[in-house]
């Protein structure tokens, strides 16, 4: 990816698991929001026709991680929104504001891909060691 961000998935149980990396905390989440699309709309070009500002909050990193996927699955779940560009405008360990533009799912275009029904706190993390960041996060399929 051209910004550095990274993700890969692991197996876990009955769920799956996304790990990401990069140089900066935003690398870790803008990677773990890509991994989750990747999971719910498998290979599909969806433009970038609508955009929304995402804005919250919570006491730790990790939390914030959370609730930051939580949002990006409830826009998915109730809207069928897609992001797929991301912009931070803000993060730090406790507050977010990020504007993501997209599309919205359509299955007669689109590859839908796992379903998932929860991002977990089980296995959450959120890091920074040797310089670099790195996250996981289980959801649960």
């Amino acid at each position: 990816m051209a910004d550095g961000t990274r993700y890969t998935f692991f197996d876990h149980t009955a769920d799956i698991g996304i790990r990401a990396h990069g140089p900066t905390l935003t690398d870790v989440f803008l990677g773990l929001a890509r991994g989750l699309t990747a999971l719910l709309v498998e290979e599909s070009r969806i433009g970038s026709t609508q955009t929304r500002t995402i804005t919250v909050a919570a006491p730790d990193v990790e939390s914030l991680l959370l609730v930051w996927l939580q949002e990006l699955l409830f826009l998915f779940s109730t809207e069928r929104f897609v992001p797929v560009e991301y912009a931070m405008e803000q993060l730090t360990p406790t507050a977010l504001t990020c504007r993501i533009a997209g599309g919205t799912f359509d299955p007669t275009r689109h590859l839908q891909g796992r379903e998932v029904k929860a991002i977990t706190r089980h296995w959450l993390e959120v890091r920074q060691e040797n310089g670099v960041w790195r996250g996981q996060v289980i959801v649960d399929i």
